[in-house]
C-alpha cells in the first residue's frame, strides 16, 4: 500500500473519532442544562463559549499548519479534544461550563481545520474525490458516539461513559498519527499569517457558515426539542443527533460518486432542498419515531453540502490550500458554534421548534446559491 493510501485510511479514522467524541459530548448537553438549571436563553448564551473558543483558535490553526504541517496540528488538537471533553460535561456552574466550553471549542475547531487540510493533501496526491468519504466517517462516528453514547449513559453512568469514549479516542489518534503524510506536504503552504477569510473565500465561506449552522443547531437543540415536545427521557431524546448523523453518513459515503456523476452544483442544490424539506417535517412530526425518521432524511440532504464547500476553500487558493480551507472552515465552524446560541435566544421569545425553522431558511439560501461551488469540480 502506498504512503498516500495509508494516510487516506489514517485520516478516515481521525474523522471517525472526531465524530465519536463530538457525539459523546452531545449526549451530555441535556444533562448539563438540567444540572446548571438555566433557561433556554441563558443556556444558549453559555454555548457561545464554544463559538468563542473555536473562532479565536481556527485562524491560528492555519498559521500553525504553515509552521508545523497539518499532521502535527491534527494530533495535538485531537489529544486536547479527548482531554477537555470532561470540562463542560461536568462543570459545576455556568462560569466553569463556559471556560471549559471555550477550551473544548478551540480543540474541536482547530482539529477540524487541520484534519480537513490533511484530507485535502491526501486528495491532491491520489487525484480523486475523497472528502465526502472523510466526512462520512465523521457522520458515522457521530452516530456511534450519540446512539452508543446514549446507551452507555444509561447503562454505565456519565463518568464511565465519557472515560470510555475519551480513552478510545486517545488510542485511535495515536495509532492513526503513525501513518499521516509527512509534514512537508503542506508545511509552508498555508500562508504565514492567520487564515482570515479573503475576497476569494468569502462567498463559499458564507454558505459554509449556513451549512454548519444547520448541523450545529440540530446537534445542540435537536434532543431538547424532542424532549420538550414529547416529554421523553434524556437518553431517548439524545438519539436525535445520532439519527441525523446516520442520514449524513449514508449520503457522504455516496457523495464522491455523486459528485463525479452529477457535478458539485447539482448535488449541492438538490441536497439543500432535501435538507429544508426533511427539517420542516421533523419540526411538524406528531410522534418521536416519525421525528427520528425524517431527521434521517434531513441528514441525507445536508450530508454532502459541507464537504464540497470545504474542498472549494482549498480550490480557491491553489497556491495556499491550507489557508483557503482554514478560512472557509473558520467561517463554517463559526456557524456551527454560533448558530445554536442564536437558536436559543430566538426560542426564548418564541418556541424551540419555531426557532429551529431558521435552519430551513438557511438550507433554502444554500440551494439558491449552489452555483458558487462549480470550482470544486476543477483539479
Amino acid at each position: 500500500m502506498t504512503t498516500a493510501m495509508r494516510a487516506r485510511y489514517a485520516i478516515w479514522l481521525v474523522f471517525l473519532i472526531h465524530g465519536v467524541l463530538l457525539g459523546g459530548w452531545v449526549t451530555h448537553i441535556p444533562l448539563a442544562k438540567e444540572r446548571l438549571d438555566t433557561g433556554l436563553g441563558w443556556f444558549g448564551i453559555a454555548l457561545l463559549s464554544f463559538a468563542a473558543g473555536a473562532v479565536v483558535s481556527m485562524p491560528i490553526a492555519g498559521a500553525l499548519i504553515n509552521k508545523l504541517g497539518s499532521a502535527a496540528v491534527t494530533l495535538f488538537y485531537g489529544l486536547g479534544f479527548c482531554v477537555f471533553l470532561f470540562a463542560p460535561a461536568f462543570a459545576p456552574n455556568l462560569p466553569v461550563f463556559m471556560l471549559g466550553g471555550a477550551a473544548l471549542g478551540a480543540c474541536v475547531g482547530s482539529m477540524d481545520v487541520a484534519m480537513n487540510a490533511h484530507g485535502l493533501a491526501v486528495e491532491r496526491q491520489i487525484k480523486t474525490p475523497v472528502m465526502s468519504g472523510f466526512h462520512g466517517a465523521f457522520s458515522l462516528g457521530a452516530a456511534i458516539g450519540t446512539i452508543g453514547g446514549a446507551w452507555l449513559l444509561r447503562e454505565a453512568g456519565p463518568v464511565l461513559q465519557l472515560v470510555l469514549i475519551s480513552g478510545t479516542g486517545l488510542v485511535a489518534l495515536l495509532t492513526a498519527a503513525r501513518f499521516f503524510l509527512p509534514a512537508d506536504v503542506d508545511k509552508g503552504l498555508s500562508g504565514s499569517h492567520f487564515a482570515w477569510p479573503t475576497k476569494a473565500t468569502i462567498g463559499i465561506g458564507a454558505l459554509c457558515f449556513l451549512g454548519l449552522m444547520i448541523e450545529g443547531s440540530v446537534a445542540d437543540w435537536g434532543a431538547l426539542m424532542i424532549k420538550g415536545r414529547f416529554d421523553v427521557e434524556a437518553a431517548v431524546a439524545a438519539q436525535a443527533f445520532g439519527f441525523y448523523q446516520t442520514g449524513m453518513a449514508v449520503s457522504r459515503f455516496t457523495g464522491d460518486y455523486l459528485r463525479k456523476r452529477f457535478g458539485a452544483v447539482r448535488m449541492v442544490g438538490v441536497s439543500a432542498m432535501m435538507t429544508a424539506l426533511g427539517t420542516l417535517a421533523a419540526l411538524l412530526a406528531p410522534t418521536v419515531p416519525l421525528t427520528l425518521f425524517v431527521l434521517v432524511i434531513a441528514g441525507l440532504g445536508i450530508g454532502n453540502v459541507v464537504p464540497v464547500l470545504f474542498a472549494g476553500g482549498g480550490r480557491l487558493e491553489p497556491d495556499a490550500p491550507g489557508r483557503g480551507i482554514a478560512a472557509v472552515t473558520s467561517m463554517g465552524y463559526s456557524g456551527f458554534l454560533a448558530g445554536p446560541p442564536l437558536i436559543g435566544l430566538v426560542a426564548q421569545v418564541t418556541s424551540l421548534p419555531l426557532a429551529l425553522g431558521l435552519t430551513v431558511i438557511a438550507a433554502l439560501i444554500i440551494a439558491a446559491f449552489a452555483r458558487m461551488v462549480r470550482i470544486v469540480d476543477t483539479y
